[in-house]
């Protein structure tokens, strides 16, 4: 079982090339989504999860959404700071 910091080196490392271009596009986000459901302890990341699955839903991520996406990886990864 990996330690809090692990993942979120791991979750961070993952996260940089995604965030690197500023665009967040749908197959980027079914992987944020698929390391989210993989890696929760309890209800700890549930409020992202189900917005990203409902950004999925037509298969297809807007600027909007995207520049959402961003500002909850940031939030993750801050929380996982605590």
């Amino acid at each position: 079982m990996m330690t809090r910091e692990e993942e979120r080196a791991e979750f961070w490392l993952l996260t940089k090339g995604i965030l690197q271009d500023s665009v967040i596009d749908a197959a980027e986000a079914r992987v944020v989504k698929r390391w989210l459901e993989e890696h929760k302890q309890g209800d700890e990341f549930a409020m992202t999860i189900s917005m990203l699955g409902s950004f999925l839903s037509d298969g297809y991520i807007d600027p909007r959404e995207s520049s959402r996406i961003a500002d909850a990886i940031g939030r993750v990864l801050a929380n996982m700071r605590k």
